[in-house]
Formats: C-alpha cells, structure tokens, sequence
C-alpha cells in the first residue's frame, strides 16, 4: 500500500492530528508504526466506543500499524470504575476484548494488553516517577480531565494525581510512535509530548477522533476537556 493510501485510511474521520508533517513522515519511513488506544473497562462498551472507535482501530490495522488495544484496568481501579474491585475490572477488560473480537479485531490482527502486563515491571514504575518529576502537579492536574474528573472537585483523591503519569508512561513503555484516542485525550496526550523530549523519548504523533455527541450534546465519553471551567483556577 503506497504512503497516500495509507494517509487516507489513518486519517480520516479523525478531528485533529499532531502533527500531520510528522503523521507524513513516519507513513513514508516506517512500514509498520506501533499505535494505541487505551480503555478503561468500566461497563457495558456504548456506541461511541465500538462504531467510533472500533472503525478507526480497523483503519490503523488496514494501514499496516502493529496496533495494541490497552485494557487499562489498573486505570479504572484508580478511576473507581467497577465499584473499584480490580477483579471486576479485569473480567470487564475480557469482555471488552470479546467485543472488539466481534468487531472485527482479533488478537493476531491487533495486539491486546492489559495494565497489569506493565505494572509488573520496575522500569515502568521507574518511567511513572520520571514523567512526574518532569511535571508540575499543576500541569498534571492540568490533564485530570481526562478521567471524567474535575480538580476542582472536594473529594479529589490523591490517588489521581498518579493517572496522568501513568497513561504518558504507557505510552513510552510500549514504545509507540502514535497515541490514538478521542479528544477528551487530548490533555494527558500533549503532557507526553511535553515530557518525551526531556526523558530522552520521540514524541508520539497524536490520532484523535471525534467523541459521539449525546442527546443532551454531551459527549458519550463523558468529556470534560473543553469545559473551560476545568481550566480557571489551573495555569499551566
């Protein structure tokens, strides 16, 4: 497949790329980029997250990206997801790999990993305290977002502050050229671009899609990243 073509099925229907030089050039030098998308498995997998998101994964494989499905357990527990039982989380994370199976990405067409694959290992914990040391926790409440959560809420745990770190270590312990994701992303996406060049990582190209509207125009996800309030009280 020519680097056009490929071009194409990466990009569209997506709402933003950073930055497309960059997409361009690693289509034109690297026949096989690693991509990600990372999930909480929280409960029953909506609309947006199988039409939305399973299309663009399916767009990723067809371009020729060695691409992992993340089933971000340990990411949940933290969110509280699943009555906060990392068993019931990792049950979750198997029946969100059944239905990304019947969507048309099995395992040997995508790569599935789990969190607890990572957490075992020293150096990504190693990864988590470099990002954090790299950051201020302003910036890292910054990205909070990201969760569904506000700083701003009185019952912020501490426990919270560790999420972004986490999800920007992700994305180097897996080595990834690209971090995919839908815009409600997009914070915890530019704290790695932030932090790479300073932790001695390339920048991860960054593959975002648009977020299925509600009834209510919310956003299926939950997304509070462009709610300006989030931001009034937090400088970068």
């Amino acid at each position: 497949m020519d680097t056009e073509t490929r071009l194409q099925l990466v990009s569209r229907n997506l709402q933003e790329i950073i930055t497309d030089n960059e997409l361009r050039n690693l289509l034109e030098t690297n026949d096989h980029p690693r991509g990600y998308v990372g999930f909480e498995p929280s409960g029953l997998m909506h609309a947006g997250t199988g039409l939305i998101v399973g299309q663009k994964m399916r767009d990723y494989a067809d371009a020729g990206f060695h691409f992992i499905i993340y089933l971000a357990e340990w990411h949940g527990w933290i969110n509280n997801k699943m009555g906060g039982i990392l068993e019931n989380l990792a049950t979750a994370a198997e029946y969100f790999k059944d239905c990304f199976t019947a969507l048309g990405l099995p395992e040997g067409r995508v790569q599935y990993l789990w969190a607890s694959d990572l957490v075992d290992t020293k150096d990504y914990w190693e990864k988590v305290i470099r990002v954090m040391k790299s950051t201020s926790l302003r910036r890292t409440l910054r990205a909070m977002p990201i969760m569904g959560r506000s700083a701003d809420s009185v019952d912020v745990e501490s426990s919270w502050a560790l999420y972004p770190a986490m999800q920007t270590s992700d994305i180097f312990q897996m080595n990834l050229d690209c971090a995919c994701a839908g815009m409600d992303q997009r914070k915890v996406h530019m704290l790695a671009r932030e932090a790479a060049p300073k932790l001695g990582f390339a920048p991860p190209v960054c593959l975002h899609n648009p977020l299925l509207p509600g009834l209510q125009l919310t956003t299926a996800q939950g997304s509070f990243d462009d709610d300006a309030n989030i931001d009034k009280s937090i400088k970068h």
